[in-house]
């Protein structure tokens, strides 16, 4: 009896090894092209190739960094028309701008963020939009946000400028080039606070009644169409990867160093604890990480529409959520 028994459990762990082998003899292959260069904030897609998570759903993916000039718009774009499984990582804003005036076939699924990790450093106290005059930094791509915060008639008020300069692109402002700087909450914030030798003031977009997502991922009309199980496995794949590594910070720490040698991994997981209080929020405790709110993004768009910078504030055809199911 027990011999029978112990050829049972043996015929199913070869039956099971070998449905696992063929599974992953048939591996879809699929690719994330990242907004930047691969850090705390793409840190769930590295943990979740590192841990297996990708396969587990029948996904082989290759994560590609992004840079200076690599528009992920673009590089998405390329690869769809190429009819491969592609999804990738910006903002929403820029996104919808893109699907409007280029009439690309851009689709939203899920945003990393539930609100911006962006800040305006100042060296003067800012109390309300006309506050905010003269030269503002930022980085292409990212200038939205401060130019719905003023309205229409923006270009009257400020001038935005390229933000550059060493230590981590503050060095113009550090050096009071300019008056007004951009600063994410996982990087620049925190060398604001080790270098500024003055007296600063730090604002939060939503000081000012601009509260939009950040960090969406998106795919095209085509690829969830031609893709649509394997985008929603991607999905839950996903934000697993981001739940293991906020839950295990020190080892997703070593597996981001193993996609980029070169970062300052206690820096990087100190700013994990800054993207952590905007990836865990009420919603996604509720919705599950990746949640989209749709209430944030039609203000986002009646936002844009009311600065001039979008003729419209449909957003038509651009939102499709996939629950990731990760809490």
């Amino acid at each position: 009896m027990k011999r029978k028994a112990a050829l049972a459990v043996l015929a199913s762990g070869l039956l099971a090894w070998g449905l696992w082998g063929t599974a992953q003899g048939n591996l879809t292959k699929a690719t994330i092209i990242e907004s930047w260069f691969i850090h705390a904030e793409s840190i769930g897609d590295p943990v979740a190739v590192d841990k297996g998570f990708y396969k587990e759903v029948g996904l082989d993916v290759t994560v590609v960094p992004g840079g200076p000039g690599l528009s992920p718009i673009d590089r998405v774009m390329a690869e769809a028309k190429a009819g491969k499984l592609v999804l990738g990582i910006d903002y929403p804003y820029n996104l919808l701008e893109a699907r409007q005036k280029q009439k690309l076939p851009l689709v939203i699924l899920a945003a990393d963020f539930q609100e911006s990790a962006m800040r305006i450093l100042s060296w003067q106290p800012i109390s309300k939009p006309a506050d905010i005059k003269g030269t503002f930094a930022t980085w292409i791509g990212y200038d939205k946000p401060i130019k719905a915060v003023l309205g229409k008639g923006w270009e009257k008020q400020i001038r935005v400028v390229n933000q550059q300069g060493d230590p981590a692109t503050l060095g113009g402002w550090l050096a009071k080039q300019y008056p007004f700087a951009s600063a994410m909450i996982y990087n620049e914030v925190m060398v604001a606070e080790k270098q500024a030798k003055e007296k600063y003031y730090l604002y939060s977009y939503k000081d000012f009644g601009v509260d939009w997502p950040e960090n969406v991922l998106f795919t095209t009309e085509d690829v969830l169409k031609k893709y649509p199980s394997e985008v929603r496995k991607f999905v839950q794949a996903r934000y697993k990867g981001f739940r293991y590594a906020l839950d295990n910070p020190e080892e997703a720490g070593k597996i981001l160093a193993k996609y980029n040698p070169n970062l300052d991994i206690p820096f990087e997981l100190k700013g994990l604890e800054q993207i952590k209080k905007i990836m865990i929020t009420p919603d996604t405790q509720k919705n599950g990480l990746g949640y989209l709110n749709t209430a944030k993004l039609q203000k986002m768009a009646q936002q844009l529409q009311a600065a001039g910078l979008l003729e419209s504030a449909s957003l038509s055809g651009f939102v499709n959520p996939v629950p990731s199911g990760v809490k």
